[in-house]
């Protein structure tokens, strides 16, 4: 099966929050529990006359705990930002037995750059979701593809979900 597709920044930003929530959203709740506690341990220190080392310490807490939900919003910004000054990019995936090929063609003012991706389906760590109107797939905690409902046909669509089921990605 292949498909072709463009991404929008939009969809962009949506497939970096799934992203974040399925892969970081665990570990920021585990270490603001951790923080917690030792905002806790702090503020006892304060109360029984460590001024000093509690305000210290409760100091960099707070702000460790603040740095750490901020920074998913700032690199989002970024992001878009950095998107926005990008060459408009087509895509093409060619689904098949064995790998997913991702190509992507970036269209500049004098030239059309081709970049090309092969994720073997046996030996890569995928795993996709179906949101109401994208098909994600994360590659290895560290990618993800959008594939953009709005660019399939209702065959595509469906095509690509059995697709995902069978290969169990």
């Amino acid at each position: 099966m292949k498909i072709n597709y463009d991404v929008t920044i939009p969809e962009t930003e949506t497939a970096f929050m799934l992203f974040w929530r399925k892969y970081a959203l665990r570990r920021n709740v585990l270490l603001s529990i951790v923080y917690g506690i030792a905002i806790g341990i702090f503020i006892d220190l304060i109360a029984k006359g460590s001024t000093m080392i509690g305000g210290i310490g409760m100091g960099l807490a707070v702000g460790m705990l603040f740095s750490m939900w901020l920074k998913p919003f700032r690199a989002k910004k970024k992001l878009v930002e950095a998107l926005e000054t990008m060459n408009e990019e087509k895509y093409t995936a060619i689904f098949s037995e064995s790998e997913i090929e991702i190509e992507t063609v970036v269209n500049s003012e004098n030239e059309e750059a081709v970049d090309k991706s092969t994720y073997p389906i046996a030996t890569e760590e995928l795993y996709s979701n179906e949101t109401e109107t994208l098909f994600l797939l994360y590659v290895n905690r560290s990618l993800v593809y959008v594939f953009p409902k709005r660019c399939l046909s209702e065959q595509e669509i469906n095509d690509l979900r059995t697709y995902f089921i069978e290969k169990k990605i």
